[in-house]
């Protein structure tokens, strides 16, 4: 998504240095910036995260669990995710209204896509009376600002939120025959967290410049390519979904190319983020004196 034009030496002095493998920022083709991944940064939600990458994108993320009465279109033995993307007003003055508005659409579209048929989410779980009740997860995201690949980082703060929610556990008691009704349990230590955020997948977008691809593009590195990939990979190394972006082709043999290195990548980026978090999860800091919780990834993954 482009946020202001370039001149065609800009253009061509970016091309030639992802053509040469050294971008202008002193990256290589296949290196991601530094990301930042802050826990329960958000008061009055069951769980949050904000991811930062490098010095630009930043996206926040909150997560609302809420009972709900079963709808007799819905699957009776399942729970819900509504899934909500939105760019906050400093990113959207950089486009017309819509643009905007379709940047937020193709946004909660594809967090939609990833978290619900193929997220590992256990949906199962956040049933709570069959035919009856439910939970549903409200997972809101905010954009607070823009410097490329928002697809990437809007799953790492989605993954982050998702390991710090805490769904309150409910007691289930038979008032008659059949009739069935359920108590929240106040005592925050008997919340339970997400069933199956450790199946949460991530993503990897590379962009095709000429005859080569690379990943983590910044903003004005955006503007410079043909195509763009987002892989969505879990832990399995699964392929949960693929889009494509910008107008540009992909060869065939590029596009295998794309796909096997996605898969390679998200499962370092995987690995080293879920190092952190449960390293942190294991000396309970998340929830020591309010006190919020920082990953720092600053790896290199080839």
């Amino acid at each position: 998504m482009s946020t202001s034009l370039i001149s065609p030496a800009e253009r061509g002095y970016i091309r030639e240095g992802i053509s040469t493998g050294i971008r202008n920022d002193g990256r290589s083709r296949q290196d991601f910036r530094d990301y930042i991944v802050n826990l329960d940064v958000i008061s009055h939600s069951n769980g949050s995260a904000r991811c930062r990458v490098g010095y630009g994108t930043d996206v926040l993320v909150g997560v609302k669990a809420e009972t709900m009465l079963l709808d007799p279109t819905q699957p009776p033995n399942q729970g819900k995710v509504v899934c909500h993307v939105e760019c906050s007003p400093s990113v959207v003055r950089r486009w017309d209204q819509r643009t905007a508005d379709d940047l937020n659409n193709n946004l909660t579209q594809f967090l939609t896509r990833c978290l619900n048929q193929y997220g590992g989410i256990d949906l199962g779980k956040l049933c709570i009376i069959p035919g009856k009740a439910c939970w549903v997860l409200y997972v809101d995201a905010l954009v607070l600002d823009f410097d490329g690949n928002l697809h990437d980082a809007l799953l790492l703060a989605v993954r982050g939120a998702l390991f710090n929610t805490r769904i309150p556990e409910l007691n289930v008691q038979e008032v008659d025959e059949g009739e069935f009704d359920f108590e929240a349990n106040s005592d925050p230590e008997a919340a339970q967290p997400v069933p199956g955020w450790e199946k949460v997948p991530l993503c990897v977008t590379l962009n095709r410049c000429g005859e080569h691809y690379f990943v983590d593009a910044t903003a004005t590195e955006e503007q410079c390519t043909e195509a763009k990939l987002s892989v969505v990979i879990n832990h399995l190394g699964e392929i949960c979904a693929v889009q494509k972006g910008a107008l540009g082709a992909i060869p065939h043999q590029m596009y295998a190319d794309m796909i096997q290195s996605a898969s390679h990548l998200v499962t370092q980026l995987l690995s080293a983020l879920d190092e952190r978090l449960q390293k942190e999860a294991s000396t309970n800091l998340a929830n020591q004196n309010g006190k919020h919780v920082s990953t720092f990834i600053r790896k290199n993954f080839h």
